[in-house]
This record gives C-alpha cells, sequence and structure tokens, in this order.
C-alpha cells in the first residue's frame, strides 16, 4: 500500500451520509439528530439537490459519540461537549500519524504492523505490533543499518 494513499485515507472525511443512514446507524431517530442541529450540536452540509440532509463522516462520529455519552447519562449539552473534545483528541492522533505513518503489514491476519517515521538524534525507526490473539502491543526500535523481517519479528511473539 503506498504511504500517499495511506495519508489521503487518514485525512479523508468526504463519506456523505444521509439522515435517514445515520438515523439508522446510530440508534436516534430523524427527529432527535433535526434537534440537535437546530440546536447547534450537530451540522448537516447545504447542497443544492433536493434540500436533504447529509453528513460528513465527522459528524457521524460525532452523533455516535453523543449518543453513547447520552446513554452513559449526561444532558445533550454535556454530551456535546464531551463529544467535541474527544473529536479534537482524535483529529490530532490523526493528524501525527498521517505525517509519521509509513508503512502497514498484516501478518497471518493475526498481526498489524506499524512502521513509523525516524526518530532524532539516531534516526531509529519505530515499529508497533498489534497481536490480535491477545490484543496486545509490543514496540520495537530499529536502528536505519538494520533490516526488518517482519514475519520473523512476528515468529519471536508466538
Amino acid at each position: 500500500m503506498k504511504s500517499s494513499f495511506l495519508k489521503e485515507l487518514l485525512d479523508n472525511d468526504h463519506l456523505l451520509v444521509g439522515i435517514s443512514e445515520l438515523s439508522n446507524m446510530s440508534s436516534t431517530s430523524p427527529r432527535q439528530l433535526r434537534y440537535w442541529e437546530e440546536k447547534g450540536f450537530i451540522a448537516s452540509i447545504e447542497e443544492e439537490t433536493h434540500g436533504a440532509r447529509r453528513y460528513r463522516l465527522p459528524m457521524v462520529v460525532k452523533v455516535e459519540l453523543i449518543k453513547h455519552y447520552l446513554d452513559e447519562g449526561f444532558t445533550l449539552k454535556k454530551a456535546a461537549e464531551k463529544a467535541d473534545y474527544r473529536i479534537k483528541k482524535v483529529h490530532h492522533i490523526r493528524k501525527v500519524f498521517s505525517k509519521s505513518l509509513r508503512d502497514i503489514e498484516i501478518i497471518d491476519n493475526r498481526f498489524t504492523i506499524f512502521s513509523l517515521g525516524t526518530f532524532e538524534p539516531n534516526n531509529e525507526r519505530l515499529v508497533i505490533i498489534h497481536d490480535e490473539a491477545d490484543d496486545s502491543l509490543h514496540y520495537h526500535l530499529f536502528t536505519p543499518e538494520e533490516t526488518v523481517n517482519y514475519e520473523q519479528l512476528c515468529q519471536k511473539l508466538t
């Protein structure tokens, strides 16, 4: 997978979802969604066709978060505030990963390997391995001279 494609995937917010689809996905009613929009907690995009409400991916995530916090007992205002804060944190994570992620490998449908950029002052490379079998993370630093065989690295973890 090309790194430019990965960056585009991480930066892509152009998915559009209609109010009916969003309602079904989030277990909220269209009426609730219109109310939340009226109160300024969410926003649809304006389209010239049909005037139907459509929502971008970040708003879909925000609706899911608001619903989650409402289910935990928070007021709508507090749920929206908590959702905004969490989305802001995720935005920063996406920004960092889109700049540092160099490659992703999947080994045996068990291990997901994230290769990150180099780190000063020794230009070491960081590799993070997620083991699906036990949901664990493993971190490895490699010098610029080292060649990395991901399959062998994963075999050592089993």
